[in-house]
C-alpha cells in the first residue's frame, strides 16, 4: 500500500452540508482500513465531537487530531499531547479584542468559554455534537455526549485567567462586518505568537498556540506510528487544512475548497455533497 495513513478533515470534507457522512464514504473508509490503511480524523472540532463522529462511523482504535492540532488523542481516546496558550498571549489577544470590538470565544477541553450569549455560540453544543442520524448515530447516545459539553459565560475574562492556570487550546473569532483582515493585521503588529487560519473563507478565524497546526500534529503522529510522511495522504477543504495538504505525501483538496487551497493539492476530488472523500479513497488510495 503506497499510502498507509489518511488524515481527513470533517466539516466540508467528511461531513456533507447536512452534517452527515454518506454511506458510500463510510464504506470506502472501512474498505481502506481492511486493506491495512489507517484513517485519522484531523479537525478543528473538540475532542468529544471528533470522538463522537469517529465512533458513530466505526473508526475505533484510531488516533484523532482535534482543535486543529492542539490535542492529539491516542487509539484509546486518551489525551497523548496537548498544546495550550501561554498566559501572556491570551491577555494580549483579549486586550486587542476589546480595543477592536471583536467577538472571540475560547475552548478549554470540551467547555466553550464565551463573553456573552450570541448567535456565534447559542447553538454550539448542538453544532459541536451533530445528531448523525443518517450516519448511524443513536439519539440517546448523542444526548449523553451533548450533556458532557458546556457553554460557560465568563463576565470577566481577565479574572478568569488569573484564578488558576487555564488550559485553553483554541480560540475562534467571528465577525460579519469585514473587520477580520484589520484584526489579523493588529495581531501581527503586536507580535502575538499564534497560528491563525480559517475554516469558513475568513468569515471566521481559528487560532491555535504558536507552532500548532494540523500539519505539525500529523508530523508528530506519523513519527509515533512509524509511518513515513511520504506514505500519508491528507484531504481537506479549507485554509486550516492547507499546511496539512502540503505536508502529506499526497495532498487532496475537496472540490468545494477555495481555489488557493486546490492549487496546493496534488489532486482534487469531488465536493462534500457528492462523497468526495469516497471518490478520493477509491481513486488514489486503492493502488
Amino acid at each position: 500500500m503506497k499510502y498507509r495513513l489518511l488524515a481527513t478533515d470533517l466539516d466540508g470534507t467528511l461531513l456533507n452540508d447536512q452534517k452527515e457522512i454518506d454511506v458510500e464514504t463510510i464504506e470506502a473508509i472501512h474498505e481502506y482500513r481492511k486493506r491495512g490503511g489507517k484513517v485519522v480524523i484531523c479537525s478543528g472540532r473538540s475532542p468529544l465531537s471528533t470522538q463522537w463522529i469517529a465512533r458513530t462511523i466505526g473508526l475505533s482504535g484510531e488516533s484523532i487530531i482535534a482543535y486543529n492540532g492542539a490535542i492529539l488523542l491516542d487509539a484509546n481516546g486518551e489525551i497523548r499531547e496537548q498544546s495550550v496558550f501561554p498566559y501572556e498571549s491570551l491577555m494580549t489577544f483579549w486586550e486587542i479584542c476589546e480595543t477592536e470590538g471583536i467577538y472571540a470565544h475560547f475552548y478549554e477541553g470540551d467547555i466553550l468559554l464565551v463573553p456573552e450569549v450570541t448567535k456565534w455560540n447559542e447553538k454550539w453544543i448542538e453544532n459541536n455534537i451533530p445528531t448523525l442520524e443518517a450516519s448511524g448515530g443513536e439519539p440517546q447516545h448523542c444526548q449523553r455526549v451533548r450533556e458532557k459539553c458546556q457553554v460557560k459565560v465568563v463576565d470577566d475574562f481577565y479574572q478568569y485567567l488569573k484564578e488558576q492556570e487555564r488550559s485553553i487550546t483554541k480560540i475562534a473569532v467571528f465577525d460579519d462586518e469585514n473587520k477580520l483582515p484589520e484584526f489579523t493585521r493588529r495581531l501581527k503588529e503586536q507580535a502575538v505568537e499564534m497560528e491563525i487560519s480559517s475554516s469558513f473563507n475568513f468569515i471566521n478565524l481559528e487560532i491555535t498556540p504558536s507552532g500548532v497546526t494540523k500539519a505539525s500534529a500529523l508530523v508528530k503522529l506519523t513519527e509515533q506510528l512509524g509511518i513515513p510522511l511520504s506514505q500519508t495522504a491528507a484531504i481537506g477543504d479549507n485554509f486550516n487544512d492547507a499546511l496539512m495538504i502540503s505536508a502529506a505525501g499526497l495532498g487532496i483538496a475537496m472540490g468545494n475548497a477555495p481555489e488557493k487551497v486546490r492549487q496546493l493539492a496534488d489532486r482534487v476530488t469531488g465536493n462534500n455533497n457528492e462523497a468526495g472523500v469516497a471518490k478520493a479513497i477509491r481513486r488514489y488510495l486503492f493502488e
